[in-house]
């Protein structure tokens, strides 16, 4: 005990912040990612049941009924790979309920805040040991208070671990070119790197399209360099990464064979295809792509990082993220094999941003390149060379809109977690769990959002069907005798599917561009009053009321 604490007197001050940011960059994230995640209050949200339609198809496995395609593309009408469905299978085995299917992108966004630091860590070659601590833990902590971030970690869905497995396949490749492990060791790295890959795939189309041209100039590189130094043993390397890539894709193909491929056809065409269109002149199609470009970038900074959509706040993201762009790049004089991964996805996805409109675009689409802000105010902040009175503007100026940054987030994040735990939490589906159970067997419950594609593909069914098992039934007109699970209060997202107080006419919450709410995901705590039929109230709970209709 002596000897630990006299080492921490030696540490700096600069060490010791560096330590401390680590340390609540993992606990807020442990907070945010795992222990949040289990009120899970997001289940049935936005314009389409794609949590619920998606969690019937991972539970469904059990059934032996085995996915061949991932969820659908918004655009292009292709589906992306199915790797998503076999990877939050497993989770499965702790229950039915449906944390469990949120609970892995809990999991692996909380353990992509380490894996960041390391990331960090790694990359900052060239950097005193002291700074370098300090700003691995700046980068943790910043990412770790992310507001978009935690809230799409906190509920089951395909781009959510983006980030984790876009680490671990930058951190393989870092290992692989630093060739300090034996051949076998370097041979389960590059299976790995094609599993990854495959998974990266299965996440999103982003991912889909961009990742295997990143694939491909990585082994380019490699191979550039075995061969260079007459090590041809090594060249079969990258082939092992493809055929694993493609053995765990089996169930792709074994689906893709039976349909003639057509899923296949459909993305080779999206790659083909321009959205641009083919009747504006040559100067405007050039022009909109140079937009979309220019301002899903800097939007990049304005939305998830300030949570602001002021014209103040976009020229404030326009200035600082081109400033640290420009010196994080021109300034780098890190790790060359990780800064090639990171600037050639971030190169790529920008150019296919270029097909991409910048104001229907939302903070999600661009997880691939979520956390490049951070890193490029990071290198700014290592590598630049100016004299010590410029340093020192840079670092307020730069320490100041972090402080913004995370205070705004924090805001957010703060009242998301209130709706879990706080006085006015809304209902999550242990809730609707315990009412549905509470219900007699072969209940009418009514609701008016259960038709169209929620008709089969609603939270009730979810419930009853895999846990409670009472044999409910579903109607989206509201007649005496059935039963109304009414909740106190409701999570309002923009494009959120919500009843009148009558329970006649459902409607979609639009926001208007006007409205702070326009940055997707913030949201709304709307309490409900009684319901507008005759009825008697048979239960209640913190969270709902359950109705019998008169």
């Amino acid at each position: 005990m002596f000897k630990l604490s006299l080492k921490l007197k030696h540490l700096s001050k600069t060490v010791l912040i560096g330590y401390s940011l680590i340390f609540l960059a993992i606990l807020i994230g442990f907070i945010t990612r795992i222990i949040g995640v289990f009120q899970y209050v997001s289940f049935d949200i936005g314009p389409a049941p794609d949590q619920i339609k998606d969690a019937f198809t991972v539970i469904n496995m059990w059934k032996g009924e085995l996915p061949t395609l991932g969820p659908q593309a918004a655009v292009g009408g292709h589906h992306i790979l199915p790797l998503y469905y076999y990877l939050f299978w497993p989770f499965t085995l702790l229950g039915a309920d449906p944390v469990f299917q949120a609970l892995p992108n809990g999991l692996f966004s909380f353990l992509s805040i380490s894996l960041l630091m390391y990331l960090v860590y790694q990359l900052l070659e060239n950097v005193e040991p002291q700074k370098k601590i300090f700003l691995t833990g700046l980068a943790g902590f910043w990412y770790s208070v992310l507001y978009g971030e935690i809230f799409i970690n906190n509920y089951q869905w395909n781009p959510s671990s983006i980030p984790f497995f876009f680490i671990a396949f930058t951190l393989l490749y870092h290992f692989q070119m630093e060739a300090k492990f034996s051949f076998p060791v370097q041979a389960i790295l590059w299976a790995g790197y094609g599993i990854v890959l495959a998974i990266l795939m299965s996440l999103h189309s982003s991912t889909l399209f961009v990742m295997p041209i990143v694939f491909v100039i990585s082994c380019a590189i490699f191979l550039y360099k075995v061969i260079k130094r007459k090590f041809y043993l090594l060249t079969i390397l990258p082939v092992i990464s493809v055929i694993s890539g493609v053995i765990v894709l089996l169930p792709y193909w074994i689906g893709e064979f039976g349909r003639g491929f057509q899923n296949t056809k459909f993305i080779i065409k999206v790659i083909f295809q321009s959205k641009t269109g083919t009747n504006s002149s040559l100067f405007a199609s050039l022009a909109k792509r140079l937009s979309n470009v220019f301002l899903n970038y800097f939007k990049l900074f304005q939305e998830p990082y300030l949570w602001n959509p002021s014209l103040l706040y976009f020229l404030i993201s326009i200035i600082f993220l081109s400033v640290v762009t420009y010196f994080g790049i021109t300034k780098f004089k890190g790790n060359q094999y990780i800064w090639g991964i990171l600037c050639s996805t971030w190169g790529i996805y920008l150019y296919a941003a270029s097909n991409l409109d910048s104001e229907t675009t939302v903070f999600h689409y661009k997880i691939l390149i979520i956390f490049a802000p951070i890193i490029l105010t990071i290198t700014s902040l290592a590598y630049l060379n100016f004299s010590k009175s410029k340093k020192r503007i840079f670092y307020i100026i730069t320490g100041l809109i972090i402080f913004i940054s995370c205070l705004n987030n924090l805001f957010y994040e703060s009242q998301f977690l209130l709706s879990k735990y706080g006085s006015n939490r809304v209902m999550n589906t242990a809730d609707m769990t315990q009412i549905i159970s509470q219900l007699p067997s072969g209940a009418v419950v009514c609701d008016p959002r259960v038709k169209n594609r929620r008709k089969i593909h609603n939270q009730y069914n979810y419930i009853d069907t895999n846990i409670t098992r009472k044999g409910i039934k579903l109607v989206n007109v509201c007649e005496a005798g059935n039963y109304v699970i009414h909740p106190k209060r409701s999570l309002i997202v923009d494009g959120t599917y919500v009843n009148d107080a009558a329970y006649e006419k459902p409607h979609f919450v639009k926001y208007s561009p006007s409205d702070l709410e326009k940055l997707w995901p913030i949201f709304k705590i709307v309490e409900n009053g009684k319901i507008a039929k005759p009825a008697k109230v048979v239960a209640e709970t913190y969270t709902a009321t359950v109705y019998l209709l008169d």
